[in-house]
């Protein structure tokens, strides 16, 4: 008696915790709450894919702008000019494909929405909700053909995949990748505003230090002796010489600063986004699938 019995007892219990759950699943294709809060999800990852791609849009044509500037001076009439292209090459590049990764997040979370707003059609839970009650019918009889339990699985997958994917993947974000996308999009501002700011204070290409003070000398020649006018220019070919070198050169460093750790950020971006939307997403819906064709698999 008690070999039979135990398989009776699993068949009783795994017929309630599918009824149950089942029960469960159509709840949730007409609870508002559930599909509301999805949407917001949906549009919050929205927003920051469409923030991220506005700053690195940004980011790339400020590098593309600093990158093609030169800091020319000509000390004693002796050219040197410094250009930070080569340094800035590689940033500039990045930005480009972070900027890309952002653009197609973007696409992937519009996309979201819209299948979200599909499964939510109230004739999809209707269907959902009328296969539901005819499979259990029929699996509490033993006549449930595997064709019925086949569109139940296919019906329950297109209603809660999506709400359930967008909200188990916005947990994850919030509790895992949160604080790696603030931080990220936090020093990618600020990279911008700081080139951007040293971008305004850069001196012209081709400027001349002593060419004012050249000006003047050419003004007040009548006035002005030659051995005034020997130590004036002594002066300014000295100050010349020693110090527009040196602050191009510092620039460049200040610049090299700006982007020392602006690459770690942004593939942090790109990961962060990823994950998102491409690797969580299907893991949740390779899970939700597995257990709806559980539920409706029949026992040996």
């Amino acid at each position: 008696m008690s070999a039979t019995g135990q398989p009776s007892s699993f068949s009783a219990l795994r017929a309630a915790v599918v009824a149950a759950l089942l029960a469960i699943g159509v709840a949730l294709c007409w609870w508002p709450a559930f599909n509301t809060a999805a949407q917001q999800a949906v549009d919050a990852g929205l927003k920051r894919a469409l923030v991220s791609f506005a700053t690195a849009r940004t980011l790339h044509g400020v590098v593309s702008v600093v990158q093609g500037t030169e800091l020319a001076v000509q000390p004693m009439g002796m050219g040197v000019t410094l250009t930070p292209g080569r340094l800035l090459t590689p940033i500039n590049e990045l930005t480009a494909q972070v900027a890309d990764w952002m653009l197609w997040a973007s696409v992937a979370f519009g996309l979201q929405k819209f299948l979200l707003e599909m499964g939510a059609n109230v004739w999809v839970s209707g269907a959902v909700s009328a296969l539901a009650l005819l499979w259990l019918a029929l699996h509490r009889g033993g006549r449930d053909p595997p064709w019925l339990a086949q569109t139940l699985v296919l019906l329950l997958f297109v209603r809660l995949v999506m709400p359930v994917t967008i909200l188990g993947s916005e947990q994850l974000f919030a509790h895992f990748l949160a604080q790696p996308y603030n931080e990220s999009q936090l020093a990618s501002d600020t990279a911008t505003k700081r080139l951007q700011a040293l971008q305004s204070e850069a001196p012209p290409a081709g400027t001349h230090e002593p060419a004012e003070g050249q000006g003047a000398r050419n003004g007040d020649a009548a006035a002005a002796s030659l051995l005034d006018r020997l130590k004036q220019w002594g002066s300014s070919a000295k100050e010349a010489a020693s110090h527009p070198v040196d602050a191009a050169q510092t620039r460049l460093g200040e610049i090299a600063a700006a982007v020392d750790q602006l690459v770690e950020r942004l593939v942090t971006l790109i990961v962060v986004f990823a994950l998102q939307t491409l690797v969580i997403p299907l893991l949740l819906a390779w899970a939700v699938l597995q257990l709806f064709k559980g539920l409706v698999r029949p026992v040996p």
